[in-house]
């Protein structure tokens, strides 16, 4: 079985193997740290793409089924570590959630939060705006939070890269006197990557509008 070839199973599934006691289950957060310690699917762990530490597959029940989930697009076959070493065990029974945590918030289930990052406002910026923004602000700075791969695959001239799943212990790179534009994938993860950053002191952190979707959609 190879990455692309996960089994997809749908939140209604997942939800009632949850519910059946005698399922042996493990589901398994790919997200950021941030993300998942921020909102996740109750006995749910946190393992992101991004981590360093080595997932425990080999001491897990052969017959256990595991369910990993990201956000609503999956990464790219061989792009997260974590799912090639589940893999690597030989199991075949692995899925991946359709729709990932959205699909599941949508159907009215429960999401559990062990560390929220209270939101703060954080104003988006459209992407046809971009240049005049920039005018505008003192010491302005693009930080992209998209993984590396993603930003080395195109990015906004002069951008700056600390992907989110590094973000809370990397953020100690981007200058306290920065007026922020985050950039994501789709501006989706740029609340939460604002928020926390503005709680970590930098008082001027925007958002762009759509993420580096819309800005590549508006490109001449």
């Amino acid at each position: 079985m190879q990455a692309q070839d996960l089994r997809p199973v749908d939140v209604q599934t997942l939800k009632a193997w949850m519910d059946e006691s005698q399922e042996s289950l493990v589901v398994v957060d790919l997200r950021s740290l941030l993300a998942c310690l921020d909102a996740k699917i109750p006995q749910a762990v946190c393992f992101p793409c991004g981590t360093q530490k080595a997932f425990p597959g080999n001491a897990l029940p052969q017959e256990a089924k595991i369910i990993v989930y990201e956000e609503t697009q999956p990464a790219a076959p061989g792009r997260c570590p974590v799912i090639q070493a589940i893999l690597e065990t030989g199991r075949g029974n692995v899925y991946r959630l359709d729709g990932g945590l959205p699909a599941w918030r949508k159907e009215g289930y429960p999401v559990v939060s062990e560390k929220r990052t209270p939101r703060v406002p954080a104003p988006a910026v459209k992407a046809a705006d971009l240049d005049s923004w920039r005018k505008q602000v003192a010491n302005p700075l693009i930080l992209d939070v998209r993984e590396a791969s993603d930003f080395a695959a195109g990015h906004i001239d002069g951008a700056m890269n600390i992907p989110l799943s590094v973000l809370h212990v990397d953020y100690g790179r981007i200058p306290l006197d920065a007026s922020l534009l985050i950039a994501d994938a789709d501006g989706t993860q740029s609340f939460l990557a604002a928020s926390f950053l503005a709680r970590k002191g930098f008082p001027r952190v925007l958002r762009l509008k759509g993420g580096m979707a819309e800005y590549q959609r508006r490109k001449p």
